[in-house]
């Protein structure tokens, strides 16, 4: 396989520059479910030219592999006016949020701006990145180093009363077990102190609906799903996107991963952390998206997921029913995002 230059903003959001691609390890899969539409709910377009990819990129997964990958959620804030005209060129199958990055040296923006955002500019929720806080403080520089810091408190008290969903809350980064620690947060004491933090500010804020990005990043380790049982069966105001999940897979019993999709098929929702398409990607776009529905969809041994994968051993296929499935690509997404199932015309 070809070289290819792959630059990582934001913990797993890819930028490609130039990709070629082997068709074995980039995705021949087709679809057997192609009457069933896709939302990814986790994506960060970043220009007009970005959203006119999005299309073909759809546009390409349809009909090489049947698949209908139909919206995307943009976790991006361009403005009113770049979001519009990013709108019109994605032939209005996008969605965009308010955010806040990395909080840990203060909030950027008030409660009341992203209520405005809401009301007056058409944005659908509040993406709200609190990653592992050394990757936004200096050694030695004051900052945040909890979610359920009582400065955030009245920030999210007033979101939840004025019922703005949460479209992604990002928490700590992925830790594996003991062998495989992967390189984003190797700590496990410090990663645990971040998700209990998750925790006290979900319990909190009852009222406040918080799709937690990445699967809450409880999804390298077996012993992580059974929290996040615990988590999902507590808490019944927490979702979770399975964006930059699927390179994980390989570590975990698929048995037990299958099962906790089942059994939480109706809080569970498709997303990828897909970020900027450049013209000469779309087909690697198209086939990464491919190995995740093959993942999804089959009990097929796949070698990788949509960024990669994390162990050397292949992604053993979920199988899960149709009815599963239904839910996680956009039946879930069109219960929570307001305006979802209007603009999808269903």
């Amino acid at each position: 396989m070809k070289s290819r230059q792959i630059i990582l903003k934001t913990g797993v959001v890819m930028t490609v520059l130039s990709v070629f691609f082997s068709g074995s390890l980039y995705g021949q899969y087709k679809s057997q479910y192609p009457d069933i539409p896709i939302v990814d709910v986790h994506t960060h377009p970043g220009s007009v030219d970005d959203a006119v990819n999005f299309i073909k990129v759809g546009d390409a997964i349809k009909q090489k592999h049947g698949s209908n990958l139909a919206f995307w959620i943009a976790l991006t804030d361009p403005g009113k006016e770049v979001a519009g005209q990013m709108k019109e060129a994605a032939n209005n199958r996008l969605l965009f949020t308010a955010s806040q990055m990395r909080p840990q040296k203060g909030l950027t923006v008030t409660a009341e701006q992203v209520i405005a955002k809401i009301r007056d500019d058409g944005y659908i929720g509040m993406k709200f990145w609190f990653g592992p806080p050394y990757r936004v403080l200096k050694d030695g520089e004051e900052g945040i180093t909890r979610i359920d810091d009582p400065r955030y408190a009245e920030f999210f008290a007033s979101l939840e009363k004025a019922n703005v969903l949460m479209t992604s809350l990002h928490i700590a980064d992925p830790n594996g077990p003991f062998d495989n620690r992967t390189e984003w947060l190797k700590d496990p004491v410090f990663y645990w102190q971040q998700i209990r933090a998750f925790e006290n500010v979900t319990a909190k804020y009852p009222d406040l609906t918080i799709i937690a990005a990445h699967g809450v990043w409880l999804v390298c380790q077996d012993a992580q799903i059974d929290f996040l049982r615990y988590m999902l069966s507590t808490y019944p105001n927490l979702y979770l996107d399975l964006a930059a999940t699927f390179q994980y897979m390989s570590l975990l019993n698929r048995d037990n991963l299958r099962d906790f999709f089942i059994e939480y098929q109706d809080r569970i929702l498709y997303g990828t952390d897909g970020s900027r398409v450049g013209d000469n990607a779309i087909d690697y776009f198209a086939g990464s998206y491919a190995n995740s529905f093959e993942i999804l969809e089959t009990d097929h041994e796949v070698p990788r997921g949509f960024f990669g994968n994390q162990s050397d051993q292949p992604i053993k296929g979920l199988d899960l029913p149709r009815e599963v499935l239904e839910k996680i690509y956009y039946k879930n997404a069109m219960k929570l995002y307001p305006g979802l199932k209007e603009a999808m015309g269903l």
